[in-house]
């Protein structure tokens, strides 16, 4: 998580002239509600023409909320969010670590695909069948480290249910005796715990689909 941290600390001090991120150090075994580790910073100020600059290091400390403190939430306290340190002889703006974590997605004209390949899918058709025809066909994504979410069906009695996504994006389709059908479903149901982004969701009655607020 702290290279997150780093990542969106690069973006806000990209411009800057005056806060430059110079360092980022994890906490490995960090536990829930611990500092997961820490980010070092450069801050550069000229406060007159006729001054020379004044240069002094910090370091904040964050968890899974943000800036850590002694006291949560304590950040209106410059003193408790960034801590002074040595400004090390070498320090100097540092790019961030790269982000090489796959993000999954509903690729755009999957929900075509999927009405089509339900369609147009024989009565003995298996899940695994409905699956893999699905997998072969998928649109790739476009997006850098864009990859589709795993699909998944169920087959209740001849009745086809289909699903891919997550709690966020969340695709789901079914086959019954009144044809085919993309299926809407609340967010909140689709959050863990609840129904999900489940092939199994896309087949409950439709009163079990109404949103509980």
């Amino acid at each position: 998580m702290i290279d997150d941290y780093a990542r969106w600390a690069d973006t806000d001090t990209e411009k800057s002239t005056v806060v430059e991120l110079i360092g980022y150090e994890p906490y490995p075994g960090a536990i829930h509600g611990e500092p997961v580790g820490a980010l070092q910073f450069r801050a550069t100020i000229q406060p007159t023409p006729n001054e020379g600059p004044h240069v002094a290091c910090f370091e904040s400390q964050f968890d899974f909320w943000g800036v850590a403190t002694e006291e949560p939430g304590e950040w209106s306290d410059d003193t408790a969010v960034a801590h002074d340190i040595a400004c090390p002889p070498d320090a100097k703006r540092i790019p961030p670590p790269v982000d090489t974590r796959l993000v999954d997605v509903v690729p755009d004209g999957a929900e075509v695909l999927v009405v089509e390949v339900l369609t147009n899918a024989p009565s003995a058709a298996s899940a695994d069948d409905i699956v893999a025809e699905i997998v072969k066909r998928m649109p790739q994504p476009t997006g850098e480290r864009e990859v589709a979410f795993d699909p998944e069906a169920t087959v209740v009695d001849g009745d086809i249910g289909f699903a891919m996504g997550d709690g966020d994006d969340c695709l789901l389709v079914k086959r019954d005796v009144d044809g085919v059908q993309v299926v809407q479903v609340p967010k909140v149901l689709l959050q863990p715990g609840e129904l999900g982004c489940a092939a199994g969701t896309a087949l409950q009655p439709g009163d079990q689909l109404r949103s509980p607020h």
